[in-house]
Formats: C-alpha cells, structure tokens, sequence
C-alpha cells in the first residue's frame, strides 16, 4: 500500500456542491487526473500501474455515508476482483471493523516487509489485517513481485551500492514501471541473509 498525502485540489468543493449521492457527480475527469498524479499513477492499494481503475471510498459509503463527499476518503483504486478496494468491499466489513487496518493516510510502513518470494509480511497485528482485507498477497501480485526482485538481484552486482543507500527511505515496495522500465526498490527488501519467519 501507499503512504498518500492528500492534497484537495481547489475545484473539489465547487465540484461536489449541492450533490446529494456520489452518482450524481457526474464530471470526473479533473478529479481523475488529480489524483493519478497524487498518487504517482499506482494503485493505493496493490501499489501496480493503473490501467482499469476506480475511485474508491475507503470507508465505504453503505456504512460511512458522511464520508461520501470527503476528499480523505477517497483513493484511486485497480478495478481487479482478486485484490484492493474491490476485494475489500466484498469482505463483508462492520463498521467497527474499519479501525482495524491502515488506510493510506495513517500507514505505518515500517510494519511491513518483503520477502525474495514476492509476499508482504505483516509485522504487526494491524498490518496484517490490512494485508488480509486488501488480499495483497494474491498470487498474481506475489509472482510479480518475485520477479521484479529476481531481476534486480540478477544486476545488483552492477548496480552502485549507493544506489540501494538512496533508497533506503523508502518503506514500501514502490515500483515504478515507465516507458524505460525504470523501477525504484528498498534496500532491505534485497538483503538475502535476512530470514523471514512465516506464520
């Protein structure tokens, strides 16, 4: 998942004034845009390349109908069934549920790793819900991610060292797939004699 910072663009209000239900904005496409480039076009939730995607309301709008109009709530999610806001929407969620897993404004990302494999491991409770009711561990995501570590470890002798130290920031498997496939990685996440007990 994202660390997002939320930053309301200035026609938002004006956008959502006097609408009574969320089907009743009907022009999105300035908000669409907004938010792509907030969140570096990824999904919030699987953190892959948007192709097919949706906004999602984190807190969904069935049990937290305030929140409907409430930029905070609102991620640009993949349209997948196997994971992210999706997945998390047929989880069948109680309102009082909701508290606890991460949403992409109060994440802590230093309660998640990574193994070779391509699995996220939840280092606390919390985390591991969040990993559970977003099913980031989907096989197709999994394999993904194997790969992009497989590929980096088949150059790392090539790569500056310095290169993994920059990085180091990042607490988050955030990958960045351009035209040149230029991809940005956790030092951690490639360190080979850290073993990583499974439950």
């Amino acid at each position: 998942m994202l660390k997002i910072d939320k930053n309301k663009p200035v026609f938002f209000d004006s956008l959502v004034k006097d609408k009574a239900v969320w089907s009743d904005l009907k022009n999105r496409t300035s908000l669409y845009n907004h938010m792509i480039e907030e969140q570096k076009n990824m999904c919030a939730y699987c953190e892959r390349k948007l192709n097919k995607y949706h906004i999602d309301h984190f807190y969904t709008r069935n049990l937290f109908a305030d929140k409907t109009f409430d930029y905070d709530n609102l991620f640009i999610s993949c349209d997948s069934e196997h994971h992210s806001a999706k997945y998390k929407d047929k989880f069948g969620l109680k309102k009082e549920e909701f508290s606890s897993f991460y949403s992409q404004l109060d994440i802590h990302l230093d309660e998640f790793e990574y193994s070779l494999l391509g699995d996220i491991v939840g280092k606390t409770q919390k985390a591991k819900r969040t990993i559970e009711v977003f099913n980031l561990n989907h096989k197709s995501l999994v394999e993904q991610r194997g790969r992009i570590s497989k590929r980096i470890e088949n150059y790392r002798e090539y790569l500056d060292y310095d290169l993994f130290s920059f990085f180091e920031k990042f607490k988050t498997f955030l990958l960045f797939v351009n035209q040149n496939k230029i991809m940005l990685f956790n030092k951690s996440f490639y360190t080979k004699s850290k073993v990583l007990n499974y439950d």
